[in-house]
């Protein structure tokens, strides 16, 4: 009966040996997937910042643009004031010719 029972025992141990080998496979099978899930999460947050930079970059260029088309309406603005007061300076010239030749 002891032979059995050692038998048992040592049949007992090499199963748990086996699941202890598996459980030990499946652990760095598991540790991989993270580490490589890690890896493309670290990839996605470098594409990530590099679109934000891409985002702030485009941001800057079209505050500069519409800062400077700001300044040229304002140019605009006092061109186009300008030419008023001329015109109404050629008007009143022009009138104030045709009362003396009258």
């Amino acid at each position: 009966m002891s032979e059995e029972l050692l038998q048992q025992l040592i049949h007992m141990v090499a199963e748990n040996n086996r699941l202890v080998k598996e459980t030990q496979q499946e652990l760095r099978e598991f540790k991989k997937e993270m580490y490589d899930f890690r890896n493309e999460m670290y990839a996605f947050r470098e594409e990530m910042y590099a679109f934000r930079d891409e985002m702030y970059e485009f941001r800057d260029d079209a505050t500069r643009r519409l800062d400077r088309l700001e300044r040229q309406n304002k140019h605009i603005d006092a061109d186009l004031d300008l030419l008023h007061r001329k015109v109404c300076d050629h008007e009143r010239e022009i009138n104030r010719l045709k009362q003396v030749g009258q």
